[in-house]
């Protein structure tokens, strides 16, 4: 994260106001052309160009480790950091770590789990540590069967809303009706990878 962080602060630092002539600084208002991308903050370019090279990657189904998507994300906090609440950037985190790591074309699983983990009280406990927060969560969801079945009910009714279909919803024990999108078995496997990939980054 940090080499990054200093390529920003470096381009900040080193930006330099435009030199004028004189006849231009002589010049009225009314008779300038000032467009709007010559006076926008050079930071904020820098910024958006980070944002928008990491989506198009993610995009192109590229891996990214933890560390470099936190690096590479985190140049959207660097201006304005202080005025951004705690909360805010704990459930940023979350979320830009469930957007990576989830294969989940329809959005279902990713979006019912954000809204899981961020109503969770043990992210408001952890807010410096947001994803050791998640780890806790995701491995109360595999360790906790009546949490488990909620939260894939949840899923199936997220996925219904989505789709426009009727919802599927796999009862304890029985097998899942042929046409679910997502089963135990298939959330039960997504969180338990999630949960052993955070597990490792924590872990070196």
């Amino acid at each position: 994260m940090f080499p990054f962080l200093f390529k920003q602060l470096i381009g900040f630092f080193s930006y330099k106001e435009p030199s004028h002539s004189k006849s231009q600084l002589n010049t009225s208002p009314s008779e300038k052309n000032v467009h709007p991308e010559e006076i926008s903050d050079p930071v904020e370019q820098v910024n958006q160009g980070a944002e928008g090279s990491l989506q198009q990657e993610i995009r192109q189904e590229r891996k990214f480790s933890l560390a470099e998507a936190i690096a590479r994300e985190g140049g959207s906090f660097l201006k304005g950091e202080s005025t951004i609440p705690r909360p805010l950037r704990a459930n940023n985190a979350i979320k830009q770590f469930i957007n990576i790591q989830l294969a989940d074309p329809s959005s279902a699983f990713s979006t019912t789990l954000f809204a899981w983990a961020s109503n969770d009280i043990r992210v408001s406990r952890q807010l410096d540590t947001p994803l050791v927060a998640l780890t806790q969560i995701l491995e109360s969801l595999l360790d906790e069967p009546t949490s488990f079945y909620e939260f894939a009910r949840r899923v199936a009714i997220a996925h219904a809303d989505l789709t426009g279909e009727r919802p599927y919803f796999q009862q304890p024990g029985q097998p899942p009706h042929p046409d679910a999108d997502y089963t135990h078995a298939s959330i039960r496997a997504q969180l338990l990878e999630m949960v052993q990939f955070l597990k490792k980054e924590q872990n070196p």
